[in-house]
């Protein structure tokens, strides 16, 4: 087989392999709500897959801290899966899916609520994903 040959080849199963790899993550998260200026947004495809990869394994939250939830303050997620790259969006209502996020307070976690590996059920927040969400100004903390 020739160099060419195998370098297309090449190409093309990283093509195949790459497809779905970004289909599992919202092309965009758009994280909106009290205390915010103005709607922040995730652009990055591959992050917003690591974000949600994150809460996979996150530890669920105990009931106590479930009870809690309706007390504190939360931030809208919503997820843009099968947006294109242009334009980007600007509303939460054009999400096709949406969660919470309650910023760590008073001793408690942060906790992200949204659907997760075909279940909806609140999760801590893992380190990473914290790193995530503050390097696009989100507050991970009150």
């Amino acid at each position: 087989m020739s160099p060419a040959r195998t370098l297309v080849g090449a190409l093309a199963a990283a093509l195949v392999l790459a497809a779905p790899a970004e289909a599992a993550a919202p092309r965009y998260i758009l994280v909106s709500g009290p205390g915010l200026e103005r709607p922040l947004l995730l652009p990055n495809w591959g992050e917003n897959g690591e974000l949600l990869a994150d809460l996979v394994n996150a530890p669920k939250v105990t009931r106590a801290v479930a009870r809690g939830l309706s007390m504190r303050r939360r931030l809208d997620l919503a997820l843009f899966w099968g947006w294109p790259d242009r334009p980007r969006p600007t509303r939460p209502i054009q999400a096709n899916q949406h969660g919470w996020f309650y910023p760590a307070q008073r001793g408690r976690p942060a906790v992200v609520d949204v659907m997760v590996d075909g279940a909806r059920v609140p999760r801590v927040a893992p380190a990473r994903t914290l790193r995530i969400l503050a390097r696009h100004g989100v507050p991970t903390r009150i």
